[in-house]
């Protein structure tokens, strides 16, 4: 009768174990984290040598979580790239907004620009005309500062995600370090049967860890976790972790670079690619700065081919015409990490072959070398830095002053600050240069039939630009200029005086060419300023100011349109791996009431054997005690 019991008793206690379980399992079917759980039993055989005996009942040898850590893999690096997507998504969006609008937007100012343009073409001498331009100007400029503005606001926003981002990144690591050392405890004690509910809390941190940056984990022998980000960078090893902290960029102070407290100077950011944390550093390296060199490209286009026009052309006052708009140059910014005080200049030398892209100039072994940041490509250069020779590279010309250390660098943006830095230099609407500098005529009384074509400035700073010249031919191939002879041949330049002008054909002696100012009424000029959004400025002048900001407004909707097609996708897959975490982890409660009803009933049975059993005890007693009597 003591086998009965036995088998009874250890019955009712399993299957309330498995009741109690079960009832766990409905109870958190709702809560964030839990796993779900199942009991495991297992035949209590008999002892002794006796193989044919009845069991001792059953045991209760375990309760397992029902866990997949190759489902949980997936869902943690799904989350990691759909975070970091939708990081990108929301600054890409945003900038497509700022650069793409009609109103008030770059496009809108550069076509009122260049209309105002046409409208003093139309009428040179006209006051109103000319005021118009220059608040046209004045538009165009404030539409150049306020996009930048809103670029390099984004980029504070950036700053203040990754500040938040590695803040949080901290609290889940010190987290899941504690979480390891009780977990690691509770194993111990419980003879090497892990504490469910705690692993449960760190598995939850690390899912959420995993959303603001991409991990990798390994398990330890003990149940620690260990947690990697980036490349392998370690976070958690067993008990330690590795603190992240903010840092700024050895080159502009305001935008923060990630690096790790125990080591000084060990900058990470490059290797940090997903999760929301790696999603703001790409936007900000792939998407706002980006768009603030192309940005800055145009500006300094634009303001580069005015201001020559403008110095091409007279004004009201039958003056050379001065800049339009201030001259704009190259960021040059030295390292922090520089071990003196040598600085650098740059000058924009060459429109036609400014790119978008930042330099990295380094000296080292006596040498310097220039990289091109955007691709890591050497650039090739000449010179050797100084006044009369400097590094000439990509329409640069950089000069250094002072003696640099080994190691030492420097950033060259050449656009990165333009637009922010446009401004108007005018402020009298007679200063705007309509006129022609030089007009060119052919003598009524000519016979030959030669012709001469439009004369271009060279030299602005010429004393005698402006004064009038003419060209008397003393036979077919040769003229004077004053009492100066010149030979002449059919279609070749005449360089004289700061212009150049060509004559062709066959002149006679006798005939006269003259090369004089402008009328301060004409409007040559403004019409070349008019013309000049479709003049071949870049890229070795094969694109214009309106197809360079064409190309801006073109690039970020394609890229905001790529990522959003991207973050759409992997929403998709994200909420697959999520729903087969579920389906492996999460609790159904129709499984779980049916689960409740098998164990009430095979507790039940259990109590009704234990009754029997009771009720043979007794019956058994009964019958020895009425024999004996």
């Amino acid at each position: 009768m003591s086998d009965l019991f036995q088998i009874s008793l250890s019955a009712l206690q399993s299957f309330q174990t498995a009741i109690s379980v079960t009832s766990n399992n409905i109870a958190n079917a709702n809560t964030p984290g839990y796993v779900r759980e199942s009991v495991d039993l297992s035949n209590d055989v008999p002892s002794g040598p006796d193989q044919t005996a009845i069991g001792n009942g059953v045991a209760v040898s375990g309760v397992t979580r029902a866990f997949s850590q190759l489902a949980e893999t997936q869902l943690n690096t799904s989350q990691s790239s759909l975070s970091s997507l939708t990081a990108q998504q929301t600054y890409t969006n945003q900038i497509d907004n700022i650069v793409g609008t009609t109103a008030g937007g770059i496009s809108t100012a550069l076509t009122n620009y260049y209309n105002a343009w046409s409208t003093v073409a139309n009428d040179p001498s006209s006051t109103a005309a000319r005021q118009a331009l220059l608040d046209q100007s004045q538009s165009l400029a404030q539409a150049f500062q306020s996009t930048s503005g809103q670029l390099q606001n984004l980029n504070t926003q950036i700053n203040a995600g990754i500040t938040a981002d590695v803040s949080q990144i901290n609290s889940d690591a010190t987290s899941i370090s504690a979480l390891n050392a009780q977990i690691a405890i509770g194993t111990a004690n419980g003879g090497g049967k892990a504490p469910n509910d705690l692993i449960d809390q760190r598995d939850a941190v690390i899912s959420n860890l995993s959303k603001l940056v991409g991990i990798s984990t390994t398990t330890d022998t003990n149940g620690a976790v260990n947690v990697f980000i980036g490349t392998g960078q370690p976070l958690v090893l067993q008990n330690t972790v590795t603190q992240l902290t903010t840092v700024p960029n050895q080159f502009d102070a305001s935008q923060l670079e990630i690096s790790t407290a125990t080591s000084a100077g060990n900058i990470i950011s490059g290797a940090i690619t997903s999760g929301d944390l790696g999603g703001l550093l790409s936007a900000r390296n792939q998407v706002v700065n980006p768009t603030l060199n192309q940005l800055g490209q145009i500006a300094v286009g634009l303001t580069t081919s005015a201001n020559a026009q403008q110095n091409a052309g007279l004004d009201l006052t039958g003056s050379l015409g001065a800049n339009l708009f201030k001259p704009l140059t190259a960021t040059v910014t030295a390292s922090s990490n520089n071990s003196d005080h040598s600085s650098a200049t740059a000058a924009i030398t060459n429109v036609g072959a400014l790119t978008t892209d930042n330099y990295l100039l380094t000296y080292k072994s006596g040498t310097y070398s220039l990289t091109d940041q955007t691709s890591g490509a050497a650039v090739s250069f000449t010179g050797n830095g100084t006044v009369g020779n400097p590094i000439t590279a990509n329409g640069l010309a950089i000069t250094l002053s002072g003696t640099p250390a080994a190691g030492d660098e420097f950033l060259i943006q050449p656009t990165t600050n333009a637009a922010a830095n446009v401004a108007v230099a005018l402020t009298n609407p007679s200063q705007l240069a309509a006129a022609g500098v030089l007009q060119t005529a052919a003598g009524v009384s000519n016979t030959g039939n030669a012709t001469i074509g439009a004369a271009t400035v060279q030299t602005p700073t010429n004393a005698n630009l402006l004064t009038p010249t003419t060209l008397t031919f003393t036979g077919p191939t040769a003229y004077t200029v004053g009492t100066t002879s010149y030979v002449y041949t059919s279609g070749a330049n005449i360089d004289l005086n700061g212009w150049q002008v060509a004559i062709s054909g066959a002149p006679v002696a006798g005939d006269t060419f003259t090369v004089q100012p402008g009328a301060a009424g004409n409007n040559q000029n403004a019409l070349a300023m008019a013309n000049q959004a479709s003049v071949g400025v870049f890229a070795g002048g094969t694109i214009s100011i309106s197809g360079a900001t064409s190309d801006l407004v073109t690039s970020v909707g394609s890229q905001a349109q790529q990522i959003n097609t991207a973050q759409t996708a992997l929403t998709a897959v994200n909420t697959q791996a999520l729903q087969t975490v579920q389906s492996t982890s999460g609790v159904n409660l129709d499984d779980e009431a049916a689960s409740l009803l098998q164990w009430q009933q095979a507790y039940q049975a259990s109590a009704q054997a234990f009754t029997i059993g009771n009720s043979i005890f007794t019956t058994l007693l009964d019958s020895i005690n009425g024999t004996a009597s």
